[in-house]
């Protein structure tokens, strides 16, 4: 039976036995190094022995540690830009949107990109014969595709603040004090045990790029046509899937910057989010006696 070679095998020349050229390098500097400050530097003897030691770590780190390597990536991660807000520069060059439009992402690079978000569903609990559907249902999406899609998998913080102040609502509505005395209990519980435990929530996007044409309208037509393919054949094996629209994208990428993750939610900007917290505030009435 023929056996096929890896292409991505990598052989490196040997110099001196084992080592490769690059480490005999690194052990002959290291050699003229020790040599030099044990017979030729002008030392005190403890000051010699503790100089040895450190070349000496540091050859072997070399040597057989590639610690050039480690240097080198720190250095180039020392000198980017580590902190930054998704409304400054520097993350659109990060991220290389040109523009978000026409619930499509246009990067620098003339791509034009859609995003799929996709339900998760919980495969453990389902019988062997819709386990099976599923299954079978998504190879069915895999072998219909006629382009190439990316599927991403994110884990963000798990976030229950909505769901808990809607039932608080419903539950000051009924004027039920005993519901709402658990209900503080189990908020509370709730809290403590997602933060304690560190329980995320996992998300899942089908990235679908359009064919690209001379004319944009053409480009926009065919990102609609391969978005709505997916999904309809993703519906065929019970998974549920939609289209994000233009500031869902942008919540989504802004979330990327924030500890916050509200997909559904219409887009803030930090001038407009002063606005709605005003707006939402409790307003005061006066009422004014006139004097008849």
């Amino acid at each position: 039976m023929p056996y096929k070679i890896p292409s991505d095998i990598r052989y490196e020349e040997r110099l001196f036995g084992p080592l490769t050229i690059k480490q005999s390098v690194y052990a002959l500097i290291t050699a003229i190094l020790v040599i030099f400050l044990l017979f030729f530097a002008k030392l005190d003897f403890v000051i010699q022995i503790i100089l040895v030691m450190i070349v000496g770590l540091l050859g072997i780190g070399f040597i057989m540690f590639n610690l050039d390597t480690y240097l080198i990536n720190y250095v180039f991660f020392m000198r980017e830009k580590k902190e930054t807000s998704w409304i400054s520069p520097a993350a659109r060059r990060l991220m290389e949107i040109k523009s978000i439009r026409a619930d499509a992402v246009f990067l620098k690079d003339g791509r034009v990109l859609g995003v799929v978000k996709v339900k998760p569903i919980n495969f453990g609990v389902l019988g062997k014969e819709d386990q099976d559907t599923v299954i079978y249902g998504f190879l069915e999406f895999i072998n219909s595709l006629n382009f190439p899609v990316q599927i991403v998998m994110r884990s963000v913080n798990l976030d229950l603040s909505d769901y808990l102040s809607a039932l608080k609502r419903r539950i000051v509505q009924r004027d039920d004090k005993m519901s709402l005395a658990y209900y503080e209990h189990f908020s509370e519980y709730m809290y403590d045990y997602i933060k304690t435990n560190k329980i995320n929530d996992r998300l899942f996007y089908i990235i679908v790029p359009a064919k690209r044409f001379g004319d944009e309208t053409k480009t926009i037509l065919n990102l609609e046509d391969r978005s709505k393919s997916v999904i309809e054949t993703l519906s065929l094996s019970g998974i549920v899937a939609e289209r994000l629209g233009n500031k869902q994208l942008l919540n989504m990428y802004a979330s990327y910057f924030t500890e916050s993750f509200k997909l559904d939610e219409e887009f803030i900007s930090p001038i407009t989010m002063y606005r709605r917290m005003w707006s939402e505030a409790p307003k005061q009435h006066y009422h004014v006696k006139e004097d008849i």
